[in-house]
């Protein structure tokens, strides 16, 4: 086995997480009344910070599992299209579903929305790994809607799990894999400049 480059995008994601969580996240956490009041960014980034050093630890290490499985991951552009997509989606149905929640700081919706990509993404290479990951990742978030496994995980980050952000992170990657904004360009649809 060749030795394989460092995928650029992914290392870039995973070193802005690491930076962000030496900014005071209550500037950036995600807040539905601050968010009423016109601090709007508020949508995006507070997928951007964490609750403690262990919460980013488990953010990235899932972000490893998944760069692991899909190696090709996304380039830059598509990526951070995404991730707009998927931390927007995410707050705005977390004020639609949970009105009276404080705040909510984490990157695992969106992590859960970007394995949803990658998977449906993948499922011309490889149905099986694709498919079994989709599988996993709703028997997830039905065992998280449940309560189960979630105590250990809120003592180590040192605040609640809103499986919700997960399951509309799933959902949320689906449509926008749905949309087609991944299909990769033939050089019939490329056009010169």
């Amino acid at each position: 086995m060749g030795y394989r480059t460092v995928n650029k995008p992914a290392l870039a994601l995973m070193a802005l997480l690491a930076i962000l969580c030496l900014a005071p996240a209550s500037g950036l956490e995600w807040r539905p009344d601050l968010a009423h009041s016109g601090e709007w960014w508020r949508l995006v980034t507070g997928h951007l910070v964490h609750l403690n050093g262990w919460h980013l630890v488990l953010n990235l290490a899932g972000l490893a599992l998944v760069l692991a499985l899909y190696p090709r991951f996304l380039p830059l552009p598509p990526l951070s299209i995404a991730l707009i997509w998927l931390a927007i989606f995410i707050s705005l149905g977390l004020l639609l579903l949970l009105p009276e929640l404080p705040g909510y700081r984490g990157f695992s919706g969106c992590l859960h929305g970007l394995a949803a990509i990658l998977a449906i993404r993948g499922f011309r290479e490889d149905r099986l790994l694709s498919a079994s990951i989709l599988v996993l990742l709703a028997g997830k978030l039905v065992m998280e809607s449940a309560g189960l496994g979630l105590a250990d995980t809120t003592n180590l980050i040192g605040g609640p799990v809103v499986w919700q952000a997960h399951a509309l992170g799933f959902a949320g990657g689906i449509v926008f894999a749905g949309l087609g904004l991944l299909t990769p360009r033939t050089p019939r649809q490329s056009s010169p400049e």
